[in-house]
């Protein structure tokens, strides 16, 4: 065999690796991301509680962005895989062990290591990729994810919330996700060092990506962490509190790829402020819905939380493409971070909010907050568009604005000065 062609082998062994070892973490983590606020809803706990156990993860996953990429260019990216998920497996055995009040900190460490996957996950798929295929292997792959979050999603429903069962598999499937990556024959790729691209200077000249990528993580960490639980205080049952959840994601599935088509031919202020209009319309109507307690209500709330889910999660690649226009493609690697960096705000920041609006309007403030913070970005979008008409060309033809500052910086993470 040629140098070439071994070359191309190993290649297609350690993606063939990682997608494997992430797909079964999705598994893992999406049983963790349902389970635990159904059974605090089901164990009556306050709203403000679940909220707060479901930001620690969040916390702990900004916390991660900024200590894991020195630690994985210290192991590889092999070994640092292993630690992290023998760590959120361990971690995931701790919540029968411990009170409900402590599960916000299990969570926390559980977001630390959840960074340290996705750090490994994408990295080296960018790595071992080819320029050619990276863009069809990244979009497989979050096909993939979907449908893996999806599918277990729709299987916890069928498993006792009353039990510490659902722990120990999802435990198990934590152990699982080493088998494929630490078999592999085939090296991780080589860890570099970091660019950045400062906070500042993607509000510059792309304040309506800062605005999106905002937005999905306020409403994502709402969506995923607090709508199980959502599902039980409006009085439906396990399966379809689940169905509820699982709703949201086959709505992102469906339109995540034809927005993302959409992004390169209109202008992406315009489809993201379409977006939140839509999920505007549906938090109306999921409120009338459940107001005039309408005919096959269950129906209803499932197919406008998929709408929701629609008009909501695939924002972030609209954001994300804006951003990339805006500020050009060489600083690609700094400006996905600052990006993932916004997004992970968000979905701190969301539960607590989201619980805070139930705690004191009921279940139904959920509604609230998903239409309120949806009108108050579609109304800023709507600002940016009146202040700055998109051009009379298409949107693929028009040149970048490149920054004339200079603005990025070697760096293995952002200083907290940079983020202000």
């Amino acid at each position: 065999m040629t140098p070439a062609a071994e070359a191309k082998t190993s290649s297609v062994a350690a993606l063939g690796a990682i997608v494997s070892g992430a797909l079964i973490l999705q598994v893992a983590a999406t049983i963790v991301n349902t389970a635990i606020p159904l059974k605090m809803a089901l164990a009556q706990k306050a709203p403000l509680l679940i909220g707060l156990v479901g930001s620690a993860y969040s916390v702990g996953f900004l916390a991660g962005c900024f200590v894991i990429p020195a630690f994985i260019r210290r192991v590889g990216h092999i070994r640092a895989f292993a630690v992290f998920a023998a760590v959120q497996g361990a971690l995931t055995l701790s919540f029968p062990l411990w009170p409900v009040d402590l599960w916000g900190l299990s969570r926390l460490g559980m977001g630390v290591a959840g960074a340290g996957h996705a750090i490994c996950i994408e990295s080296w798929i960018s790595g071992q990729a080819s320029a050619g295929q990276r863009g069809r292997i990244f979009g497989l792959y979050q096909i993939l994810n979907r449908l893996a979050l999806i599918g277990s999603q729709i299987g916890t429903g069928y498993v006792s919330m009353q039990s510490g069962d659902i722990f120990l598999i999802a435990s198990a499937a934590f152990s699982l996700a080493l088998i494929p990556v630490a078999m592999t024959r085939a090296k991780g790729p080589e860890s570099g060092e970091v660019i950045s691209v400062r906070l500042h200077t993607i509000w510059q000249y792309a304040p309506a990506a800062v605005i999106g990528c905002l937005y999905v993580g306020l409403m994502g960490g709402a969506l995923t962490n607090v709508a199980p639980a959502y599902g039980i205080l409006i009085g439906l049952d396990q399966e379809w509190a689940i169905l509820l959840t699982a709703g949201i994601q086959i709505g992102a599935l469906v339109l995540q790829w034809p927005l993302g088509l959409l992004a390169d031919r209109v202008e992406s202020r315009v489809i993201m402020l379409s977006a939140t209009a839509s999920v505007v319309l549906c938090t109306l109507a999921l409120g009338a819905v459940l107001w005039f307690a309408l005919p096959h209500s269950r129906l209803w709330l499932f197919g406008l939380f998929a709408l929701i889910g629609a008009g909501s999660m695939p924002v972030y690649t609209v954001a994300v493409a804006h951003a990339y226009f805006r500020l050009g493609r060489e600083r690609a690697l700094g400006l996905s971070a600052q990006l993932l960096f916004l997004w992970a705000t968000g979905s701190a920041i969301g539960p607590l909010v989201s619980t805070a609006f139930m705690q004191g309007m009921g279940p139904q403030g959920m509604l609230v907050y998903l239409g309120g913070l949806s009108a108050a970005t579609g109304i800023y979008l709507a600002f940016r568009l009146r202040l700055k008409p998109p051009s009379a060309h298409p949107f693929g033809e028009r040149k970048p604005v490149a920054p004339t500052i200079p603005e990025v910086s070697p760096a293995g993470h952002r200083s907290h000065a940079e983020a202000k």
